[in-house]
């Protein structure tokens, strides 16, 4: 077997055994990924990557509340945050998840709340932008996208997952709007009836949609630590002649910084930054639902445990 199935094997077999990992275990191997518990803890991380040459957009974790008032509480946050952001001369730049402000409630009540944070961020020449979620609710997140452009709002940006099959469908769906995407592999596990299962053809289709997205027009944010497809990217952005500012790439906090590091040398890079008390969900989640990032911190944990050995001996 290739080292590379290896190291896919080691990955998923680390993804699965995730939900079985104590809690604090879990919370300490998320760590490097959520800029911490307080705004400020983010904000200070915020300026840390600016002085790396690095870009940031934050988001407050937090998914399904349980009431509208949740909801509400969930929007004042992002608005507080918004204003630190602008206050404090960092990026006014916020992504955030629908069920976070309400989705799983109603629709509408979500809408109204991204619709708050989202002029709230116009007056500050700020940007949002709405994350995808698992499938079941594509549909719902795309029409109040295409609905708050409507209503006039430009400041808001979108997520398209190169995972699923029906995504070659909204690009072109989307292309009237010349929408500002985040293009990614996809997080969620989907069943193959909605979803590419191969990682081969995740990343062929990945390609594909960044042709197509670029020749509409759209500005991208090609969110990816695969370096074939980086390479990719770059090729792309080359033989069509892109303009440097109808792109950046964008990674994950504490995924391969190096590689966020080396490419900020000569283009636009934005780390995501995440925080809030939800951070166990959030890292329990990612380490499960992305078996490339399980098994890259598991290989990071073991390495550490190795030096401190050694270290002691």
């Amino acid at each position: 077997m290739s080292s590379a199935a290896n190291t896919g094997l080691f990955d998923r077999l680390v993804a699965q055994a995730v939900p079985f990992v104590p809690g604090p275990l879990v919370r300490r191997l998320g760590a490097p990924y959520v800029a911490g518990i307080t705004l400020s803890a983010a904000l200070e991380l915020a300026r840390r990557l600016r002085g790396q040459g690095l870009r940031t957009t934050v988001d407050i974790l937090g998914e399904d509340v349980a009431d509208r008032q949740a909801a509400l509480a969930a929007a004042d946050a992002y608005l507080a945050t918004l204003d630190a952001l602008a206050e404090g001369g960092l990026p006014t730049n916020v992504s955030l998840k629908p069920s976070g402000l309400g989705s799983g409630l109603s629709w509408e009540l979500a809408g109204e709340q991204i619709e708050r944070i989202v002029t709230h961020a116009e007056r500050l020449g700020a940007f949002v932008r709405i994350d995808m979620e698992d499938a079941t609710t594509t549909d719902a997140t795309l029409a109040l996208y295409r609905a708050l452009r409507s209503a006039g709002h430009e400041s808001l940006g979108i997520v398209l997952q190169a995972r699923l099959w029906r995504t070659e469908r909204d690009v072109e769906a989307l292309a009237d709007l010349v929408p500002n995407v985040r293009l990614c592999k996809g997080i969620y596990l989907e069943p193959p009836q909605i979803a590419l299962q191969d990682r081969d053809a995740i990343r062929r289709n990945y390609s594909r949609l960044l042709r197509r997205l670029f020749a509409h027009g759209s500005f991208v944010g090609i969110a990816t630590h695969d370096e074939e497809l980086i390479v990719e990217a770059l090729d792309i952005v080359q033989a069509l002649g892109v303009a440097s500012d109808q792109f950046e790439f964008q990674t994950l906090l504490g995924v391969r910084p190096d590689l966020a590091q080396l490419l900020a040398g000569e283009f636009t890079v934005r780390v995501y930054v995440p925080y809030g008390s939800d951070s166990y969900a959030y890292a329990q989640r990612r380490l499960r639902e992305n078996p490339q990032i399980a098994g890259y911190v598991a290989r990071k944990v073991m390495r550490d445990v190795l030096a401190a050995t050694l270290r002691r001996r």
